[in-house]
């Protein structure tokens, strides 16, 4: 006996004055709006820097003499990046 498989059917309707969207966030392109540049500032020890990349540790340790731990990297685009300034602690 064959077998035949069959895909249900499904029927739409939009209700009016809606667009319809698709799940997951997506909009129309003609509905997008690229808005303003956001400025961002981050601060932490500068661990790499080269022309594709700048990495920050948010958090360094000085474990026993010499293993350095760090934490909190953040990997931003170097074509993103505006400035690097140095930040240095103010004597009292």
């Amino acid at each position: 006996m064959e077998q035949h498989h069959r895909r249900p059917a499904a029927g739409f309707h939009r209700a009016s004055g809606r667009q319809r969207q698709c799940d997951g966030g997506w909009i129309d392109y003609l509905d997008f709006d690229p808005g303003k540049t956001q400025i961002c500032l981050s601060v932490g020890r500068l661990i790499h820097d080269d022309d594709c990349v700048k990495v920050l540790a948010g958090s360094a340790m000085l474990v026993g003499d010499e293993d350095l731990h760090i934490s909190g990297i953040i990997e931003i685009p170097a074509r993103c990046v505006v400035s690097i300034v140095r930040l240095e602690e103010k004597k009292p």
